[in-house]
């Protein structure tokens, strides 16, 4: 049996990547009763995952625990890239105590790089560096961050007819559909209606968030910002998440100096009529800034 061992922090990419790229027979998520959530959320996605608790600071414990999950003799790879410090000094002396192979994931920028060493009489050696091809879809990534989400589509009236914004929405959406995995109107569960995603934007394994307003009739490009920074903090989609802010109009400096500081990319398409599909030229630039953001 091939069994990967994984240690656990606040991001599930670092687990749920190299887990469906190794494809291992079992899979232990060791972690604290902090991260327990997140191993959760994993478990639905890693069937063939088994959740343990470790303590997250007591080095000598943690590597008692680890060494008792897995037999003398059975063979395993050790996850490096998760769990607190002293985590990842527990499960890095075990692979070197029992010869096991360790992986750690480079996914700070894309490509997802994951990086493989062996331990051996000659010392530690890396094996291999793999650039990951694209292993999950948009639903695997919310399904990892949130307990449960719900897809809505375009923004509607209470008779049931696209409003000005959602024709907006709709026009976003058919010039990115044949080009990335987009879901449309994206509702978290489990946080009171306090969020909610125009777009969801995959490429390969990176994912983008995006607002969409066309900055009339009220519309505030501060508010697109604030959800923005909200929905893609640590506590929800994670910090490796990309953020647009897609208007109709041209922002001011403020929003553009708030938009940075943020980390939240503004495309502005002026060009845009209501009921028309986008214009070329601000469809290719609207493509071509979000490729070169995921990829």
């Amino acid at each position: 049996m091939t069994t990967l061992l994984h240690i656990l922090g606040e991001q599930p990419m670092p687990i749920l990547l190299p887990d469906r790229f190794l494809r291992p027979e079992r899979s232990l998520l060791v972690c604290t009763t902090r991260s327990e959530p997140v191993a959760q959320r994993l478990k639905r996605l890693i069937p063939h995952g088994q959740i343990e608790l470790v303590d997250p600071y007591d080095l000598p414990a943690i590597l008692a625990d680890l060494g008792k999950l897995l037999p003398a003799g059975e063979q395993a790879i050790v996850n490096l890239t998760g769990g607190t410090k002293m985590m990842m000094l527990a499960a890095f002396a075990l692979a070197m105590q029992r010869g096991w192979d360790f992986v750690y994931l480079e996914s700070e920028h894309p490509p997802a790089i994951l990086d493989r060493y062996s331990v051996g009489s000659g010392g530690l050696k890396r094996q291999a560096r793999h650039k990951l091809p694209a292993l999950i879809t948009a639903a695997d990534y919310l399904n990892a961050h949130l307990p449960g989400y719900r897809e809505t589509g375009p923004s509607r009236d209470e008779q049931g007819r696209l409003t000005i914004g959602g024709r907006f929405e709709q026009a976003i959406q058919d010039a990115l559909k044949d080009h990335f995995e987009v879901l449309a109107g994206v509702r978290p569960e489990g946080v009171a209606n306090q969020i909610e995603i125009d777009l969801v934007i995959r490429l390969g394994n990176r994912v983008g968030i995006a607002e969409v307003k066309l900055g009339a009739d009220g519309e505030r490009p501060k508010q697109g910002i604030d959800q923005l920074s909200t929905a893609g903090g640590r506590a929800y989609l994670g910090t490796y998440t990309s953020k647009f802010l897609i208007t109709g109009s041209r922002p001011a400096r403020s929003i553009e100096q708030l938009a940075s500081e943020r980390g939240v990319t503004i495309i502005a398409l002026p060009g845009y009529d209501d009921g028309f599909p986008l214009r070329e030229g601000e469809q290719t630039r609207l493509l071509n800034i979000i490729r070169e953001k995921l990829a």
